[in-house]
């Protein structure tokens, strides 16, 4: 065979396993928890048998911490050299997921949600759950407060059905608190999707500075 056969052979080959790993899904488990003032949120992506996971934690008196784990298959590696790199820990004021709720940031985050919609279809949630335990003083505004929670939960789950995949049925609860004044929110999701669909969604909101 000519030496050009053999380079269009590899050639091919190479194009073939670079498209089959594009494809490959990629899964998003996020995990977030508040109770006692305190803040809790785990990332971990996993992309066939490796994976990255980022817990971070915040305590009532400011206090954080952030640790960074490569994942091989069943093992968990500590990377403390992730926190050294250049925009992954940046020191500000807040976390990086409080500011997408910001004024402003919030209305360019929904914008974005709507014209990457025919993206957003490919994205697939195989698990949401929500659930939402809180109590003031009173037992009427705890159950006013109740009501309204079950309103916006019910919209929540609607548009999820509507810009993403539901491959199983979002759960969405609340627990109210009649005796004590408390708050507590956890919630647990995860997506799968491919790692073309995933680089494209990355450099839409990037277009739009979300």
């Amino acid at each position: 065979m000519a030496w050009w056969a053999w380079l269009l052979s590899i050639t091919l080959v190479i194009l073939l396993l670079l498209g089959l790993l594009l494809l490959l899904p990629l899964r998003i488990f996020v995990r977030y928890l508040r109770e006692n003032k305190t803040d809790q949120i785990s990332l971990r992506l996993k992309w066939g048998f490796f994976g990255l996971l980022y817990e971070q934690w915040r305590s009532a008196a400011g206090e954080k911490g952030l640790s960074w784990y490569l994942l091989a298959g069943g093992s968990k590696i500590p990377a403390g050299f992730l926190q050294k790199m250049p925009g992954l820990n940046k020191k500000q004021k807040r976390s990086w997921w409080e500011k997408i709720f910001e004024r402003g940031n919030l209305a360019g985050f929904m914008k974005t949600v709507r014209q990457a919609g025919p993206l957003l279809k490919k994205v697939t949630w195989s698990h949401f759950d929500l659930e939402l335990s809180w109590g003031w003083d009173d037992p009427a505004w705890t159950g006013l407060a109740a009501g309204g929670a079950w309103a916006l939960g019910g919209i929540l789950v609607g548009l999820l059905y509507e810009h993403f995949s539901v491959a199983a049925r979002p759960q969405f609860q609340v627990l109210p608190a009649w005796s004590t004044a408390e708050m507590r929110v956890q919630w647990e999701g995860e997506v799968v999707l491919s790692l073309y669909c995933g680089l494209k969604l990355w450099t839409c909101s990037k277009k739009k500075e979300v």
